[in-house]
């Protein structure tokens, strides 16, 4: 091997080990990226879960506020029918 091809042959193996070394730096960037997007969909989801035990607990007194509401509807409905047909 001359001189010229070995000079040739270190600097593309330099090149490769360049190369391999961002391909590796970039690589852990994107893992760390991808380690808080997944601590952030687990935040997001946990919030969500959160929004839905509100949403249901809210459900609930609302369908027992509109139970007491249509109960006094319908008393009040029978006090006027009653009215109404005793005269």
């Amino acid at each position: 091997m001359t001189e010229e091809e070995y000079v040739r042959m270190r600097n593309l193996l330099d090149a490769v080990v360049e190369q391999q070394a961002t391909f590796a730096e970039n690589q852990a960037k994107a893992s760390a990226r991808m380690d808080r997007h997944e601590q952030a969909v687990a935040s997001l989801l946990t919030i969500a879960e959160m929004h839905e035990q509100e949403i249901t607990k809210t459900n609930k007194e609302m369908a027992e506020q509109f139970k007491r509401t249509d109960d006094r509807i319908n008393a009040l409905v029978d006090v006027v029918e009653r009215y109404i047909t005793k005269g």
